[in-house]
């Protein structure tokens, strides 16, 4: 995973506790080389005031800022939050979510949210904004940020995003990761 710096984020010690993983789309096309490219946005002399810790598309994922620091991606949860801006955008259909496209992006996606939960211990399930002004642990989107802090007007990751798919992903991929390997036969 290749690591681009996004020029606006806030670094802190080492030590801040991660209890939520935010989605985001990032209002851009859904194609190879989106993330890199968002990556590069952020990180560029003309980057708007915010930045993610992951960028992702089908095929790679691009980290900018370290989980350690705070991003500035969905004001209210940024302290507590660990951001992934997603290719795609928030208007997208049913439709649009279940192509062969965001397939890729989201067992990607998943991939990284499970490994991040297993670390921070966070449990894979969908927060509301009521979830979040208590303070309870888990995944959501910018909207539900919005709706809880009111210190954005964002929406996304949209209302056909695949939330049950996603995180039955999730799940299924953190039963993996905890599952003991298999003896190898004697060769």
């Amino acid at each position: 995973m290749d690591f681009i710096q996004a020029k606006n984020y806030t670094a802190v010690p080492p030590g801040r506790i991660i209890e939520l993983v935010v989605l985001h789309t990032m209002e851009a096309s859904e194609k190879p080389g989106t993330a890199r490219a968002v990556a590069r946005w952020f990180a560029g002399a003309n980057a708007p005031q915010s930045s993610a810790h992951y960028c992702l598309d089908s095929t790679e994922v691009v980290a900018c800022v370290r989980e350690k620091d705070v991003a500035w991606a969905a004001p209210g949860a940024n302290r507590n939050g660990i951001h992934l801006e997603h290719a795609g955008f928030a208007a997208q259909s049913a439709v649009n979510w279940a192509d062969a496209y965001s397939q890729a992006l989201l067992d990607r996606s998943a991939t990284l949210c499970a490994e991040i939960c297993e670390r921070y211990s966070i449990p894979p399930v969908r927060l509301s904004a009521a979830d979040l002004i208590a303070k309870k642990r888990g995944i959501c989107g910018h909207i539900e940020v919005t709706q809880a802090f009111k210190k954005s007007t964002h929406t996304d990751p949209g209302k056909n995003f695949p939330w049950e798919k996603y995180l039955a992903l999730v799940a299924a991929k953190l039963a993996e990761a905890a599952r003991p390997a298999l003896p190898q036969p004697n060769a």
